[in-house]
């Protein structure tokens, strides 16, 4: 009997493990075929000639897309353009992330309207955001050239977005804007998982609030702050929209991923490009990759 029961036990496991995998493999079927198959094809076209739009005859041209789209100028500016994006950003959004998140964590009158209002920019698809900024910035009749010339801080309207380095902050500052409450959140829960008891022991010990806040407070934010990290990381090396609504393909604003844009469809460069997307597809996996392991490290 016991033997039988064994049998019939071993049979009920087999048969829920053959359901399960019955279930399973169409899923992954589906979304393999939706991500391997365009992998697969835009790297066979990322190696290939630019084709008859640029009198070429189409072959495999190794990684020769790939030295030229490294090799060229304005790739090399859209690449110095986004690190100044993600230094920026993920810089602003930490500092203000922790402060906000800080600040939050205290109960007071009015925190739940002040938490919906904080998710508000969040919420807003990016486009949204780029097109009220823009009537911020608009250098004719823009809210922000109109309040500056009240206060005769000006004499005559800016033209904001039309400097390199300055169009790159203000467009980063609408970028932060909207990443901010996100970041924001993670913070908040990773303060509210950190147990009072710790906070009463260092108060015992005599530690003051910054004491608890740099020995208590912030290690213990240690996971909070990779995923943070990471998140803000991968945003800021993605950032599209912002930039397009604000200055369109411009120069001097220009991320790799407005590069990307602008090399595959304006130009119709699909080789270049597909390469283009492709070595940023790469550091963005490295990103991801060094953050997971310290994520790791931060968790054992």
């Amino acid at each position: 009997m016991r033997l039988w029961r064994q049998g019939e036990g071993d049979r009920s496991a087999r048969e829920a493990q053959i359901l399960g995998w019955l279930f399973v493999v169409p899923a992954v079927a589906v979304v393999g075929a939706l991500i391997l198959y365009p992998l697969v094809t835009g790297f066979k076209q990322s190696i290939r000639s630019g084709g008859f739009l640029f009198g070429e005859k189409p072959g495999y041209v190794g990684l020769r897309n790939y030295r030229d789209v490294i090799h060229d100028p304005t790739s090399q500016s859209a690449m110095r353009h986004t690190v100044e994006y993600v230094l920026v950003a993920v810089s602003l959004e930490i500092l203000l992330g922790i402060a906000v998140a800080v600040t939050l964590h205290r109960v007071f009158r009015g925190r739940g309207f002040v938490l919906a209002v904080l998710i508000l920019p969040w919420a807003l698809p990016s486009v949204v955001s780029g097109v009220l900024w823009r009537r911020v910035f608009d250098p004719d009749n823009g809210m922000l050239n109109s309040v500056l010339l009240q206060l005769h801080v000006i004499s005559q309207p800016h033209v904001w977005l039309a400097s390199g380095r300055g169009a790159i902050i203000y467009i980063t500052l609408v970028h932060v804007w909207g990443v901010l409450p996100l970041i924001s959140l993670i913070f908040l829960a990773g303060l509210q998982s950190i147990p009072e008891e710790v906070y009463s022991a260092s108060a015992v010990d005599g530690a003051g609030p910054w004491r608890q806040f740099r020995y208590v407070t912030l290690p213990l934010l240690r996971p909070s702050v990779a995923i943070a990290l990471t998140v803000g990381t991968l945003l800021a090396i993605s950032i599209f929209d912002e930039i397009y609504v604000l200055n369109g393909t411009a120069l001097n604003t220009r991320s790799i991923l407005i590069q990307v844009y602008n090399t595959t469809f304006v130009t119709a460069d699909f080789a270049h490009g597909t390469a283009l997307a492709f070595l940023l597809a790469a550091v963005t996996a490295a990103f991801g990759a060094i953050y997971a392991l310290a994520l790791r490290r931060a968790t054992v």
